[in-house]
């Protein structure tokens, strides 16, 4: 949207709508990163992955960004995880067309400029958060950014599903989401999550989350 509509159309004509489900996984450490995302409406995870297989997100990634940065930055190897945590649609574009477009279209270039410098900033904040602060704080940090990319208030989340983002056990996630529930600031159900009032839930977390919103929307560009 921050690009001139010839730009924009020149981009969206070497992209692919695709859908995806939550639980799909686009990259793994390792893999050749072929395709680039740029999230619609889903939602998607970068996750480290530990030798005894224990995991732990790093970054969440929606419609304010895109998945393979690193191929942007002449990197063709990911290495981290990539799932989908909610379902949606994306737009998937070959890394090397992105390259190409980059170098051709400076506005372009400039935006994942300060995408990457956004990304970095949350993925280091990320890492001093999930090792100062605690889960209860982190679980409200998240819900928070699932917020800001889908706008919704309820999540189809289990969970086993939230443990794996938080890198915590399920039994402690499920103290968290208990003592959350009794503050009237969610409600719990099988496989779903509403969130009852945003205000409280933004006051019950660490201040990473407003840390990282205000860099995204300073580095935004209209």
């Amino acid at each position: 949207a921050a690009l001139s509509r010839a730009s924009r159309e020149s981009l969206i004509s070497k992209m692919q709508r695709v859908p995806l489900s939550v639980g799909d996984i686009l990259y793994h450490p390792g893999d050749a990163i072929a395709f680039v995302y740029f999230p619609v409406t889903c939602v998607i995870s970068m996750m480290t992955e530990m030798k005894n297989g224990t995991t732990i997100e790093i970054a969440t990634v929606g419609n304010e960004g895109m998945l393979g940065i690193a191929a942007y930055l002449g990197i063709d190897v990911a290495v981290s995880k990539a799932i989908v945590q909610v379902n949606g649609e994306v737009m998937r574009m070959k890394a090397e067309e992105l390259r190409l477009e980059a170098k051709r279209e400076e506005r372009l270039d400039t935006l994942l400029r300060r995408y990457t410098h956004a990304l970095l900033t949350q993925i280091a904040r990320s890492g001093g958060c999930n090792s100062l602060h605690s889960v209860e704080e982190r679980y409200a940090r998240w819900l928070l950014m699932m917020h800001d990319r889908t706008n919704v208030d309820v999540f189809a989340f289990t969970q086993e599903f939230l443990s794996e983002m938080l890198g915590v056990s399920r039994p402690r996630v499920n103290i968290v989401a208990g003592t959350l529930e009794k503050a009237g600031l969610v409600k719990h159900a099988r496989k779903r999550i509403t969130v009852l009032n945003w205000e409280k839930l933004e006051a019950s977390s660490c201040d990473c989350y407003r840390v990282i919103k205000e860099e995204f929307d300073r580095l935004r560009i209209y």
